[in-house]
């Protein structure tokens, strides 16, 4: 996937490659990151510019083998040569990662990267493993920002779809891509739809070089670039989408053959909000998709939660009709069952903040002012999905619509915290994790509970129903004890998808992020 692996001006962004199954033996993952920068747009006319902080990004790998794992990771400059190495085991730094057991790896204090490092990574394992990668940065007003996202394992893809790409004056998209082929290279090419259009508004790059006859630029094996307000073809004002694709190499490299890995991170230009999510390989669009976690002006940890989702057809110049189904509660704990019908150009927009037709609701009906709930939606073409959620106090996290392939009877979580890292009279870091049954209906789940205190599993007596979503606070589990941070494995007796939140009361701005639960099977 692509990472964004800095230290010191670290930017993270990730991307996570094929699913993996307990199944497999070996797997490997690639992470891309980007650097960031605020800068003049003179071709363009208009200052853009962005309040930057100091970057680090760190990986969270969860071995779920039955034996320990080894892992190696090897970090790749832009240019795709070998920048440094890190892994376990090591000596005086860690063993072999037991199975069950999770590690952090933090690029801020890999000594063998210098400060200011901004590459990508690649990861493989002996035994399966899930990750998740992140990125943190203290702003100049001493305000947090935190984004990340699980990462899919495998190779990469030839095409990916990046539903939620922005260049406006609120907020601006960052797109990282990297080659993941250790041998074969790359010509890569972004086409951006604005909201509601069949055609692309722009197209980069525009012309054709000696390496890439057909368009596209050209990435070396492992190599990786960026392209951010400063050098996004999409022009200043843009609010859409776009597909990175691949174009025919020099020397017979078919476009079919190359592996790519994608991410978008969305910054707020004043605030401290922040977003992660990896890009949808062409694999992942889906007639079907759900979205566990759409919310309209929900209360937790002291903060109203609000979310949007923007819906983007894999196939974005012909319309595309697609049905939703709203279900969910309303402030007073009602059932709230709504069905609508639109017409996709392209992408469309649904902001749960908007009555009716903005919201893809019908013209007769709205949300109640507080709903917690989920949509499924049914598409005649497929479609690729990611949901944004915004709060009071400014934050800005997302996560990617699932398909029927994503669900699952067993779904892990590689970080969950409880009370860690408390400070001033503050909690710290905490964790909630809303459950979903695919196809709605009522389910039971064990939760189990992994850490170094529990390196066996923390299990419950019995199993608890999720009639059709349910949210579980960490927090509330008596037999964790505070300052905990570990992992959860989800087992039901039908398949569901998992979204989780991170956050901490201990840091103004924007500690939080959401991430895509793992699937097992």
């Amino acid at each position: 996937m692509p990472v964004l692996l800095r230290r010191g001006l670290t930017r993270v962004l990730l991307r996570p490659l094929r699913p993996i199954t307990v199944r497999r033996a070996a797997t490997a993952l690639v992470l891309v990151a980007a650097l960031a920068v605020a800068a003049l747009a003179p071709d363009r006319g208009v200052a853009q510019q962005a309040r930057l902080a100091e970057e680090n990004s760190w990986l969270r790998v969860q071995n779920v083998g039955t034996q320990p794992v080894t892992l190696d990771l090897t970090f790749y400059q832009p240019n795709g040569t070998q920048a440094a190495k890190d892994g376990c085991p090591k000596a005086g730094v860690c063993d072999a990662i037991s199975p069950g057991s999770g590690r952090s790896f933090f690029q801020q204090t890999l000594d063998a990267l210098p400060r200011g490092y901004r590459g990508s990574g690649y990861l493989v394992g002996d035994q399966p493993f899930v990750a998740m990668l992140a990125r943190d940065l203290i702003r100049p007003d001493g305000t947090l920002q935190l984004g990340g996202d699980s990462l899919r394992l495998g190779s990469g893809a030839d095409r990916h779809y990046l539903p939620w790409v922005t260049n406006t004056a609120s907020l601006v998209s960052r797109i990282s891509i990297e080659n993941t082929s250790k041998d074969t290279p790359a010509c890569v090419q972004i086409m951006y739809y604005a909201v509601g259009s069949l055609s692309p508004a722009a197209t980069d790059p525009t012309s054709s070089t000696s390496n890439c006859p057909s368009g596209g630029e050209y990435l070396a094996p492992r190599a990786s670039m960026l392209r951010d307000e400063t050098s996004m073809a999409a022009p200043f004002g843009f609010d859409g989408a776009a597909i990175v694709r691949t174009q025919p190499a020099s020397g017979g490299v078919a476009a079919g053959i190359q592996q790519l890995s994608v991410a978008v991170d969305t910054r707020d230009r004043v605030r401290a909000g922040l977003s992660t999510y990896r890009a949808l390989s062409s694999d992942e669009a889906s007639r079907v998709v759900l979205l566990p976690m759409v919310d309209r002006a929900t209360s937790e940890a002291g903060a109203s939660y609000t979310t949007r989702f923007r819906m983007f057809s894999a196939t974005p110049g012909a319309p595309n009709e697609v049905t939703l189904r709203f279900e969910g509660r309303d402030g007073s704990g009602a059932q709230i069952s709504i069905e609508s019908k639109v017409t996709v150009f392209g992408s469309m927009t649904c902001d749960q903040s908007q009555p009716t037709t903005l919201g893809c609701l019908p013209a007769d009906r709205a949300l109640p002012s507080s709903f917690t709930g989920s949509v499924r939606i049914q598409s005649v073409e497929p479609i690729t999905v990611i949901v944004q959620r915004l709060s009071s106090t400014g934050s800005l996290s997302d996560y990617r619509g699932f398909t029927p392939s994503e669900s699952s009877r067993q779904v892990v979580l590689p970080v969950i915290n409880k009370n860690y890292g408390p400070f001033g009279g503050r909690s710290g870091w905490n964790s909630s994790f809303r459950v979903a049954s695919f196809d709605g209906s009522t389910t039971y789940a064990y939760i189990v509970y992994y850490s170094k205190q529990f390196p066996r599993g923390l299990f419950p007596d019995t199993s608890v129903p999720v009639e059709g979503s349910r949210t579980f606070h960490p927090r509330d589990e008596r037999s964790l004890p505070d300052n905990w941070v570990g992992s959860v494995v989800i087992v039901s007796d039908r398949p569901i998808v998992v979204v989780a939140d991170l956050r901490s009361d201990v840091f103004e701005g924007d500690p939080e992020m959401l991430y895509n639960g793992v699937s097992l099977d």
